[in-house]
């Protein structure tokens, strides 16, 4: 194990932001929470909106996790929480009225900590707030290890059709390496639940650039996965960042695949999940024919959102428990990550969010141009800014084209630029080149995709 002083010594590579949001919570700041109730109050009667719900406890630590979580074997912390969740529901249904909803997701953490009556409650509090559309997709990050037959029936129950259960590799010696232990058998059984259930839209997520993982382990994890036949799989890279977060430290670094390794990985992984049927969605998603999300690529509706890749067509986000991030038409707002801090704000009848940020007409503009790029591998920026309205000199991002142009990274076609396959591994590099906010004096644009980390 790294010490934190070693840890603390190494160099820290510029991690290329995954553009869920421009600008991207790098840039957040203080918020006032008047000002976030206000974009509420704004937002129109008509549209509907989506929902995301953060449960931060896991009963064990995966030691690859990057998210805001809390491990806790104690449910009372648990349930003192939702009691705040609930509450904070009530506190914002006030403020926007029953407005109507296309979209849930419940993440973590791990939402299969709470228990099924804990879950009915929590979609019938949401429910006396809100109105859901007929055709709402309610999502749900599962833990194959903290599920059981009971829940499942309990989010069938609740309206929720789409399950995301975290796979991430399925060696033994990957798992162990991770800390988090969960078998093939354990697996078959969630999904049986599921699809006994009527839940059939099932997602996997996979990680590559773990420790111990190699272009066989790879090569199993993606054939076991395939026999699974989800209906969507998300392929993600490993960012290891163990200055930010120190449990990392408890995997041996030496045991990471290098970079060439982790690209020759997602390739491998990529090419077997397109040989077995599945279509590549943006950067990182597959999915077999008829998913939602393959048909709202080829309508040109999917978008880049917190969750990755989005068919909802929903412009507003509203994030509800400790941390969780909201979008609005306004800007964005996030609440506080402390537990203590959170609940005592909601207690007392407070917006508990503390930092956001106010978004410009251009931050709307070059945020439709990165989302569609990482969308579709393609971008006509002056046609975007046209339909905002906006008329915008890119020149500067012109020449950078130019230059991924010579190397083959991009075409132009027409007034509209292509990545090519040869620049696609480098998608979030190309994107920066649109960001207003990453440092562009520091590094040349095809210095940038060749040297800078893409974890």
């Amino acid at each position: 194990m790294t010490t934190q002083q070693n840890i603390a010594a190494e160099e820290k590579p510029r991690r290329l932001p995954r553009y869920t949001s421009y600008p991207t919570a790098l840039e957040f700041g203080s918020l006032d929470p008047a000002q976030y109730k206000g974009w509420l109050k704004a937002l129109p009667d008509e549209e509907p909106i989506s929902l995301y719900f953060h449960i931060p406890f896991c009963e064990k630590l995966c030691w690859f996790c990057g998210c805001f979580t809390k491990i806790s074997n104690n449910m009372a912390p648990v349930a003192r929480y939702l009691e705040i969740l609930k509450t904070e529901i009530n506190l914002i249904g006030q403020i926007t009225g029953r407005k109507k909803i296309s979209h849930i997701h419940f993440g973590g953490g791990s939402p299969t900590i709470i228990s099924a009556p804990q879950f009915r409650e929590l979609m019938a509090r949401v429910k006396a707030n809100f109105d859901l559309l007929p055709e709402a997709e309610i999502a749900v990050e599962i833990d194959p290890r903290t599920c059981s037959e009971e829940k499942v029936k309990a989010y069938a129950a609740s309206g929720v059709n789409r399950v995301s259960l975290g796979i991430q590799d399925f060696n033994p010696a990957v798992q162990e390496a991770i800390n988090r232990i969960q078998s093939e058998e354990l697996i078959a059984e969630n999904l049986r639940w599921f699809r006994e259930a009527g839940i059939t839209n099932i997602n996997f997520d996979l990680i590559y650039g773990m420790p111990r993982q190699t272009l066989g382990t790879i090569a199993e994890t993606v054939a076991k996965t395939v026999a699974f036949k989800p209906s969507r799989i998300a392929l993600f890279g490993y960012a290891h960042v163990p200055w930010l977060k120190k449990h990392q430290q408890m995997m041996d670094k030496h045991h990471l695949p290098e970079q060439a390794e982790r690209q020759a990985m997602f390739d491998l992984a990529s090419g077997q999940l397109q040989q077995a049927g599945y279509e590549a969605i943006g950067l990182d998603h597959f999915a077999l024919p008829g998913d939602s999300l393959l048909i709202a690529r080829d309508d040109g509706r999917m978008k880049r959102n917190f969750q990755g890749y989005s068919a909802d067509p929903a412009t507003t986000l509203i994030g509800f428990g400790a941390s969780a991030i909201g979008s609005l038409p306004g800007g964005y707002a996030q609440n506080s990550p402390d537990l203590k801090a959170y609940a005592e704000m909601v207690d007392a009848g407070q917006i508990p969010a503390r930092r956001g940020l106010s978004v410009t007409p251009l931050d709307i503009m070059i945020r439709d141009v990165i989302s569609h790029l990482m969308s579709h591998f393609a971008v006509d920026p002056e046609a975007i800014a046209s339909q905002h309205g906006i008329r915008y000199d890119f020149s500067r991002e012109w020449a950078d084209l130019e230059k991924l142009s010579a190397v083959g990274y991009v075409k132009r076609q027409g007034d509209s630029y292509q990545i090519t396959k040869a620049g696609q591994p480098f998608l979030r590099a190309i994107a920066t080149l649109f960001d207003h906010y990453f440092p562009q004096d520091t590094s040349d644009i095809i210095d940038r995709c060749v040297h800078e980390s893409e974890g």
